[in-house]
């Protein structure tokens, strides 16, 4: 098997220097350092970019959908796994989930918690499960996968919940896709090896390495998210819409189970006036389980005809990502709640 390894940069290429640490190794420099998982591949390695993740956004996915469906025209490779800093990682993983959801490859991020030059960088070992994946998946699979501390995690529900422990992602709305344990695929999840063995197929069926048909589709960057929190006064919401930035979508993350006040400060009359000012409002809940309930409460039930739409149990990575790909394709705002609530890249809970 022939993958390609992608570098961006993170902290899994960076090393100290006099203004902190920096990005400076490049994919050559850590694929030396990679002990080999086995003789059945080899793998070539590209410098996409050299930084933190931080600097990394819509602009960048794009880019790095570009680089992939080029190089399968040339090289046809088998897989593909991205070196990446795990700050905005998952964002990067959801993002290019709906940019290549039509791509029959699999793709895979991973990175580090430590730097490449301090004594318990994991890096090393997380580009080492990343290629067990990659040669136990690929074969079958389609998608775009986090691999990170020994777990796979489908790139629509990978989430940042740790800054320090090796374990940074968990896997919100949806079981991980399987494990990685002493170089072997363990615990893999029958349903999403159903889902993703059909994803496979079916679009192999349609791709063609001859043809240009494969285009990178665009991404309107303009969505806000904004987290409820006690005293948040509601006359803001409608004054984002008339800014110099052009708000085109606002993802509203309430209390509990998507809860918004109504008393003392009524929040509804002002998302209504955002709504009218052609703003698409989704509602969804902070909680990172993300199992909003518009209706089990009395503030929730006073969204119906409102005009919102539910956040419906998607993270806010993949809130974010889904809302900044639909923009574009859609005419109306009927259009737009439609596109969200399909289920493009298995972004829905399972």
């Amino acid at each position: 098997m022939r993958f390609l390894l992608l570098n961006t940069g993170g902290t899994i290429s960076s090393v100290n220097s006099s203004k902190g640490k920096r990005p400076e190794l490049t994919s050559a420099d850590l694929l030396r350092r990679a002990r080999p998982v086995n003789s059945k591949y080899s793998i070539d390695a590209m410098d996409v970019l050299q930084r933190d993740s931080t600097d990394i956004g819509p602009k960048e996915w794009r880019q790095l959908a570009q680089k992939l469906v080029d190089s399968d025209r040339h090289k046809n490779y088998d897989a593909y796994i991205i070196l990446h800093g795990t700050d905005t990682m998952a964002y990067t993983a959801a993002a290019l989930s709906f940019l290549l959801r039509d791509f029959p490859k699999t793709v895979f991020l991973t990175g580090a918690q430590r730097s490449a030059d301090e004594a318990d960088f994991d890096g090393i070992d997380n580009i080492g499960d990343a290629i067990v994946a990659a040669l136990e998946m690929s074969t079958d699979y389609a998608g775009v996968f986090l691999v990170f501390a020994g777990k796979v995690i489908h790139g629509c529900h990978a989430v940042k919940t740790d800054t320090k422990s090796f374990e940074a992602f968990s896997s919100i709305g949806a079981p991980p896709v399987a494990e990685v344990q002493a170089a072997k695929l363990t615990s893999v999840n029958s349903s999403w090896q159903q889902k993703l063995t059909e994803r496979r197929r079916l679009t192999r069926r349609l791709y063609d390495l001859d043809a240009d048909h494969f285009l990178i589709d665009p991404l309107d960057p303009h969505v806000l998210v904004i987290q409820m929190t006690p005293g948040l006064d509601p006359q803001l919401l409608p004054q984002l819409a008339r800014g110099n930035w052009p708000l085109r979508a606002l993802i509203l993350e309430g209390f509990g189970s998507g809860g918004i006040p109504v008393s003392p400060r009524d929040y509804y009359p002002y998302l209504k006036e955002l709504i009218n000012e052609g703003v698409l409002v989704i509602l969804g809940t902070q909680v990172l389980s993300k199992d909003e309930d518009l209706k089990r409460y009395e503030v929730g039930q006073r969204t119906e005809g409102l005009g919102l739409i539910a956040q419906g149990g998607l993270s806010t990575e993949a809130a974010v990502t889904k809302t900044m790909w639909i923009l574009p394709q859609a005419r109306d705002r009927a259009m737009l709640a439609a596109l969200y609530e399909e289920d493009f890249a298995f972004e829905h809970p399972l």
